[in-house]
């Protein structure tokens, strides 16, 4: 029997690899056209979209909804995410989730429109 340390606690055997585990490991076999298909559709349902954007000037709020099946019961579930757009030096508009100081009033405005709207989704829910 092999050890991997000596002495001490713990002291576990190595693992042996055989040549068949070798083998059941290498023959992994290509994925059909079909299963290829299906990993595509896959990750494209994957990409979420938000359920609702607000924009003030600069700044948006997007609402996003995940839905959980909790105690048997399907629930949704909210969350947002707040982006400030600019543009660069060569004009090109790019997007942070930074924010200035004068951005603060507009997100404080969001937050209100988001919750407003979340409220309303939760109460056609039920």
């Amino acid at each position: 029997m092999v050890f991997g340390r000596l002495g001490g606690f713990g002291v576990r055997p190595f693992r042996t690899i055989t040549p068949i585990s070798m083998e059941a490991s290498k023959s992994k076999k290509a994925p059909t056209k079909a299963e290829e298909t299906a990993a595509k559709d896959a990750a494209a349902d994957a990409k979420r979209r938000p359920i609702q954007t607000f924009k003030t000037e600069d700044c948006s709020v997007s609402i996003w909804a995940r839905e959980f099946v909790v105690r048997g019961k399907p629930t949704t579930f909210y969350s947002v995410t707040f982006e400030r757009s600019y543009k660069d030096r060569d004009g090109a508009w790019k997007y942070t989730r930074s924010f200035d100081p004068e951005s603060l009033g507009k997100l404080v405005q969001l937050c209100q429109h988001a919750s407003a709207e979340i409220e309303r989704l939760q109460a056609s829910a039920k």
